[in-house]
């Protein structure tokens, strides 16, 4: 196979469960794997990053963020999505790679000793694990009650319909 061929083509056809609003495919389909890395099905709470809808909460929240920073995040995604290539001696993309794969891949970007792909790695992190944990049904697996709630704290978000 010759390098670097794998980065290239078709993304696999993921469908979100609401229109996506600031997201392309391809950057629904690596925050989708990132969310499946990090909240398997199956593991923990019971509820998977896609059941949760972080794709969909991430589409929405980088929607309000302005072109710049939302710019900033889908940049770092593709960073982190094409960085097999340069970091992981791959010839595939971060979203094609097997989970157990992914899982090594991002540990070792957890772990570098760069500095900026640390941060890197943290930012992302950070980004899903807040649009999980924002889930309705997560916070109440983890037995979370709103003690000062809004009236907005009623609405569902739009994602999560």
């Amino acid at each position: 196979m010759i390098f670097g061929l794998g980065h290239g083509g078709r993304y696999r056809d993921v469908e979100p469960a609401c229109e996506l609003l600031f997201l392309q495919r391809r950057e629904y389909t690596i925050v989708a794997a990132l969310a499946e890395t990090m909240f398997p099905a199956g593991v923990g709470l019971g509820i998977s990053g896609i059941e949760a809808r972080v794709p969909e909460y991430i589409d929405r929240w980088l929607e309000g963020q302005g072109e710049a920073k939302a710019g900033e995040f889908r940049m770092m995604l593709m960073l982190f999505e094409h960085g097999t290539a340069a970091f992981g001696l791959r010839v595939r993309r971060f979203s094609d790679l097997p989970m157990e794969a992914r899982e090594r891949y991002l540990r070792r970007w957890e772990t570098t000793r760069l500095y900026s792909r640390r941060m890197l790695a943290m930012a992302l992190k950070s980004a899903i694990g807040i649009a999980y944990f924002a889930h309705p049904e997560v916070k109440e697996r983890l037995g979370i009650r709103h003690r000062c709630a809004t009236p907005a704290d009623a609405d569902s978000r739009a994602e999560w319909q």
